[in-house]
């Protein structure tokens, strides 16, 4: 039945691509119709598998819809007050550097979906002149954030995966720190090579003047909108832990200032507060406002239908039945990242498939030879590895698709390929030291 299943899943995969990139359908449709036929083919209830759909679009665009809408009136504000390219001139010798560091940094972030939107004016002010160069800057910072997001304590995937298994957190941080940094350097050199012959090397559009030098308002119109609101909610993430490390007052007070709909209030008043200091009149707020949301509207219908199909996809339980099945095979530290990355692929979410394959791991380690503190810190990074990968069924793909103005096809050849040569590099890396440590 899974097998079937999996297969059907594929196929609906497949699907969505065939539809958006011969068909010429749009891309929300294309997905729509993909979930559509996994649950009238996958031989689950029809009943079950709508609910699954509303609730995964709402929980998605609850999480991500206003820190996407954010992201785009704050990207839409630099570039209206032309603060935008003053800031990509005076940051260009650091653009690649710069998209590394971000990503890392907001991989703390508990959805990589959220942190990817909120650093949508950072891909504005990373771009360069061509198509691939505003590919290759998003591209580097979304496969950043993914890296971090895998490895990187205290964020989610990283806790779950420390506190199933039984992890120093110390240990796992060192170990995710050297993971991280490989992952992103594969990645960098990965999107450097590929972005030209994905994108392709058309000029985009340019001021028709030279930008000033940068004003000494500008980086804090694109820091404290971006930065502030990716803090209070890394913040708030942690503060509500089950230990409750800052207590319940310090866990109440920042999970209000971090709930999506505060964050955007917070990232619209910044965004005004650029425009007034840019002396706007009324009326070309009003305009820009409305391009900001025009901007945000696809991305919200998109992640929210990929959540949805994600949902769908979860709600079969075929990942858990096939990670039966993988666990079942005796090829050591393999066995983790093998289960992690069948679960992310078919389920989309890498905080469900790090949860489902660390707990069906955890008994298993001493018949992997993985019981050893050593063993159980490699099984993390090995877990870790498998969630990198990203497709269709991922909001995070559409996101960045979309920001990074690629088609289905070409976001799967330069992001989705990127992840799969991240995953590789990192188990590669994983099993060296294992040949050296166990």
């Amino acid at each position: 039945m899974e097998i079937y299943q999996a297969a059907v899943a594929t196929a609906s995969f497949a699907l969505v691509v065939i539809l958006s990139r011969r068909a010429r359908l749009p891309a929300f449709l294309a997905l729509l119709i993909g979930a559509f036929l996994f649950a009238l083919v996958s031989r689950r209830g029809l009943g079950a598998s709508g609910d699954a759909m509303s609730l995964g679009f709402a929980q998605i665009v609850e999480t991500a819809g206003f820190a996407i809408m954010a992201g785009a009136v704050v990207t839409t504000a630099l570039e209206v007050t032309g603060a935008a390219d003053r800031l990509a001139a005076t940051i260009a010798p650091a653009r690649r550097i710069l998209a590394v560091l971000l990503g890392s940094m907001a991989s703390i972030v508990p959805s990589a979906t959220v942190g990817l939107a909120l650093l949508r004016p950072w891909c504005r002010v990373l771009q360069g002149s061509s198509a691939a160069s505003r590919a290759a800057a998003t591209t580097t910072l979304a496969l950043a954030l993914s890296a971090g997001q895998a490895f990187i304590y205290p964020s989610a995937v990283a806790v779950a995966t420390g506190t199933i298994l039984d992890i120093s957190p110390l240990r796992l941080l060192l170990l995710g720190i050297v993971l991280a940094l490989a992952a992103c350097l594969v990645g960098a050199w990965f999107v450097t090579r590929m972005a030209p012959r994905v994108a392709g090397t058309e000029p985009l559009p340019t001021p028709s003047e030279r930008p000033a030098p940068s004003l000494p308002t500008d980086f804090p119109a694109i820091v404290l909108p971006t930065l502030l609101p990716i803090a209070l909610v890394s913040l708030a993430g942690y503060a509500q832990t089950g230990t409750e490390p800052l207590g319940r007052v310090g866990r109440d007070v920042l999970g209000f200032w971090a709930k999506p709909s505060v964050v955007l209030i917070l990232c619209f008043g910044l965004a005004l507060l650029t425009a007034w200091r840019a002396r706007m009149p009324g009326a070309e707020v009003r305009n820009w406002l409305d391009r900001a949301l025009a901007l945000s509207l696809w991305p919200v219908l998109l992640t929210g239908i990929a959540g949805g199909f994600a949902s769908v996809l979860q709600n079969a339980g075929m990942a858990e039945m096939l990670g039966e099945r993988v666990f079942a095979l005796k090829v050591g530290l393999f066995v983790p990242f093998l289960a992690a990355a069948l679960m992310k692929t078919l389920h989309g979410s890498s905080l469900v498939a790090t949860l489902t394959a660390a707990g069906m791991l955890e008994p298993l380690l001493p018949a992997l030879g993985l019981d050893a503190a050593t063993g159980r810190l490699l099984a993390a990074g090995a877990i870790g590895a498998g969630t990198l990968i990203s497709q269709v069924n991922d909001p995070l793909f559409w996101l960045v698709g979309d920001i990074a103005g690629l088609g289905v096809t070409q976001t799967l050849r330069l992001f989705s390929l990127g992840t799969v040569v991240q995953a590789a590099a990192s188990m590669l890396l994983l099993w060296l030291a294992g040949l050296a440590m166990l």
